[in-house]
């Protein structure tokens, strides 16, 4: 049976996953930049291991999120899926890097001075 500090536990990893997911990282590339194993960020955030602060504080840190917010989105988390009361969604905050619905700019992976006449591609086919 699952205590109450394993659910909150879980919870706060689920609210991890969730914070590096809307920074557009990802668990690898957040496990890099906070220098920790993968496997070990994996389980934080599956609630098989607790947590630690460092790590908590190190996640924070670059996803842009105060660690007391992700607390208490974590604790509104535990609410509404144990039923207990109702949780309040959390708004993210937008990123500048993501095009908005009104936005039509066409995208361009790169602007090459190679002429189309002189791209090697079609030569491997």
């Amino acid at each position: 049976m699952k205590t109450l500090s394993d659910e909150f536990n879980a919870a706060v990893g689920r609210q991890l996953r969730a914070e590096i997911a809307a920074a557009g990282s990802s668990i690898a590339a957040m496990a890099r930049d906070i220098a920790i194993a993968r496997s070990a960020l994996d389980n934080y955030v599956t609630g098989k291991r607790a947590i630690p602060v460092p790590v908590l504080y190190a996640v924070c840190s670059q996803v842009q999120v105060a660690p007391h917010l992700v607390l208490a989105r974590a604790e509104e988390r535990l609410s509404a899926d144990s039923a207990q009361g109702s949780g309040v969604l959390t708004p993210f905050r937008r990123r500048t890097n993501v095009a908005g619905t009104d936005d039509t700019i066409p995208e361009v992976a790169f602007d090459s001075p190679v002429g189309h006449e002189r791209d090697t591609d079609d030569l491997y086919q």
